[in-house]
């Protein structure tokens, strides 16, 4: 779709002149203050004024001698004649992004970027973010202090999955419904579009179109297995012995409402008192062996982070 360019609007700090022109006034009619590119705003759509073939090319810059905002287009100042190869740009709004119905939506201008690489802000914020979780989990799992601990008590789950075979309702692109699914609706969507405004930097913006197209959404049935129930068996103390849940299937094979065994899981569990604080900390294992190598009434040293207080499981030691 065809750009269109329209010039921005500003009024004058130094006087009541208001809705000035920003590239056809570049000094306030009234007063005869020089244009400030701060104060440009996007007008109204029932106050634009479109710009043909304008003069200005690419962003304003401020000339280093008189401070009068210049083309970027040529080489010397217009107002005293100064070399511009000095001159910064000036100000430029962020876009700004008219949704459907005409509501403002918000919207950032482009990042800048790093003078020496190109590299955008954004990037060393996100690399500093990383660093401080980092950074973070680290201090957490070094910064320790020595924790005097017995052994509660013990305790231990085990759970086994079932799974049923039968009708799933699912919603995807109609191009990804599977080729054995019944599809039970297809949604086409409608076409969203938004106009962005740019701020040109030149007293001027451009207005452009951005549209979505739709993405057909297809409601479909398909036959697959899925988790129906979780079978569980919970103990406590070394004397129970761990087992397994007993698993009841209401029909096997593969038909609509047949069952069948899915994963299992099992954790082993000991539970400490830290003899200083009070505190009670628990370490997770997936070896039986391993979670009755600690005695009941036992004691250990282990550590515990500064920061958090959680209990370092891998760190611990019989005491002597």
């Amino acid at each position: 779709m065809e750009e269109k360019t329209y010039e921005m609007l500003w009024d004058c700090e130094y006087c009541s002149a208001q809705k000035l022109l920003g590239v056809t006034h570049r000094f306030c009619p009234e007063c005869g203050a020089a244009q400030n590119p701060q104060k440009r705003y996007f007008p109204p759509d029932d106050q634009k004024v479109a710009v043909q073939d304008h003069q200005y090319v690419g962003a304003d810059l401020v000339c280093p001698a008189c401070s009068q905002p210049q083309s970027a287009a040529v080489k010397h100042c217009t107002n005293c004649g100064s070399p511009l190869q000095a001159g910064q740009a000036v100000f430029r709004h962020a876009d700004q992004v008219v949704g459907p119905g005409g509501a403002i939506q918000p919207a950032q201008a482009p990042p800048p970027t790093d003078k020496s690489g190109g590299i955008p802000w954004w990037v060393f914020a996100l690399i500093g973010v990383v660093v401080l979780v980092i950074g973070v989990i680290l201090v957490n799992r070094f910064w320790t202090k020595e924790a005097a601990l017995e052994v509660t008590r013990h305790t231990w789950e085990r759970s086994i999955e079932v799974e049923r075979y039968g009708d799933v309702k699912e919603t995807k692109p109609c191009s990804d419904v599977p080729s054995n699914a019944k599809i039970l609706r297809r949604d086409k969507g409608q076409k969203t579009c938004k106009t962005r405004k740019v701020d040109q930097g030149d007293g001027t913006f451009k207005e452009k179109q951005e549209c979505t197209e739709p993405v057909e959404q297809c409601t479909y049935t398909v036959k697959k297995w899925q988790k129906a129930r979780v079978l569980e068996e919970k103990g406590e103390g070394l004397s129970s012995t761990p087992r397994w849940p007993t698993v009841d299937l209401k029909k096997t094979g593969t038909c609509d409402g047949c069952e069948r065994e899915g994963a299992r899981s099992e954790r082993y569990i000991v539970h400490f008192k830290d003899s200083a604080d009070g505190e009670t900390h628990s370490c997770g294992y997936s070896d039986a062996a391993k979670w009755k190598s600690f005695a009941a009434g036992s004691k250990w040293k282990g550590q515990k982070g500064v920061l958090a207080g959680d209990l370092k499981c891998d760190k611990l030691q019989a005491a002597k």
